[in-house]
This record gives C-alpha cells, structure tokens and sequence, in this order.
C-alpha cells in the first residue's frame, strides 16, 4: 500500500491514507449472529471500528446514526435481499463504497465484490476498496 523509505519512517504522502484507513468504520451486514460475530471480531482485530447488522431492520436504524466509511454485506443474502440491502445503505449513504461477498457471480450493480471468504483476501480487498481502487473477484 505505501513505501517504507530506508529510515523506517513512511513518507509524509501516504500517513493521512494509513490513517483513514486503520481509522475506517464499517457497516457489516451478516446474515447470522456467528457469521456477524466472526465478522466484527476479525475486522476488529484489523483495526477497524464495527457497527453489525443481521437484518434490513438494522441496516436502516444503525444507518440513521452511525457514519460509516465502507458498507460490507456477506454472501449469505439472497440476491434480492442484498440488492434491497445495497439500495438501503446507499439511500443513507449517497457514494458509500459498497464491497460485496458472493461465492459466485455479483448480484448488487455497481457495486466492488469479492469472491472468497478468506480472512486475508476480504482484509486485502477492504483496504483496496478504501483506498479508492476498484475490487472485481480476486485481489491477488
């Protein structure tokens, strides 16, 4: 993601970019409690502020009060739930970047997407997508 120059020291071009994105707030949306918990926990780990979401019900309510940097919804949604999910997220949050989980094909428009559930490759694809590059399947 950045340089590291001889010194150790990372150049004055990259910190505020290193900052946002360890200081990012993430709207996931999961589509049970043990993948939610997974989830949260892992992103968590990461660095990252987590508001969780099982249901459109509180999508829309953490929506209202919660600013959040990038919107996360997991591949156990069925495509009209995701798409009704997307449009939810993306009534409250005009532009938010949307990254999307799926094990096959896409299913939300426009949206960046990942298709794996490997911890590393969605970690890699988070940071990919804050940092404003597009993610289409794989990030390696």
């Amino acid at each position: 993601m950045c340089d590291i120059n001889a010194s150790g020291i990372i150049p004055p071009k990259y910190r505020l970019n290193l900052i946002k994105l360890f200081m990012a707030k993430i709207l996931s949306v999961a589509s049970n409690e043990v993948l939610k918990t997974t989830r949260q926990l892992l992103l968590e780990h990461k660095g990252f502020t987590v508001c969780s979401a099982l249901t459109l019900a509180e999508v829309e309510a953490l929506s209202k009060k919660e600013k959040v940097d990038l919107a996360l919804i997991g591949h156990g949604f069925h495509g009209p739930e995701k798409r009704k999910i997307a449009q939810t997220v993306n009534q409250y949050y005009p532009g938010l970047p949307i990254l999307e989980m799926c094990f096959h094909s896409p299913e939300i428009p426009g949206a960046d997407f990942i298709l794996s559930d490997s911890p590393s490759e969605l970690i890699a694809a988070i940071g990919l997508v804050l940092a404003g590059r597009r993610v289409r399947g794989y990030t390696e």
